[in-house]
């Protein structure tokens, strides 16, 4: 059974190879996408979840300038087709560079609790 971080970099990992990768990136690639996940119980039953719902935030970092559409659309369709919701997109960008945050929900099919 696949775990979400599995899930995610199956899905984004060909879009931005040896970038795409849970928590913090520390390569030195200027374009590149972190996620960040919070598991929560879903499917009481005796006291004890059975299922897990995800909620999930892609960081998709770039320098200015650069022209992100392209790529959060691909994004999109990469967290779609891994069976995640269609996110919902912030402009986080700061003075260092563009930051998209795209947000959506993964939910495991009422598979035992814990990583889907």
């Amino acid at each position: 059974m696949k775990n979400i971080d599995q899930i995610l970099l199956e899905a984004l990992d060909p879009l931005l190879p040896d970038c795409a990768v849970p928590n913090v990136y520390t390569g030195d690639a200027l374009e590149y996408i972190a996620w960040n996940c919070e598991l929560i119980g879903q499917v009481y039953a005796e006291g004890k979840p059975h299922a897990a719902r995800y909620l999930i935030q892609i960081h998709y970092y770039l320098p200015h300038g650069e022209n992100p559409n392209v790529m959060k659309v691909r994004i999109a369709q990469a967290l779609s087709s891994a069976g995640c919701t269609w996110p919902n997109v912030t402009n986080a960008t700061d003075s260092e560079g563009q930051h998209w945050v795209l947000e959506c929900e993964y939910t495991n099919g009422g598979l035992a609790y814990g990583y889907a």
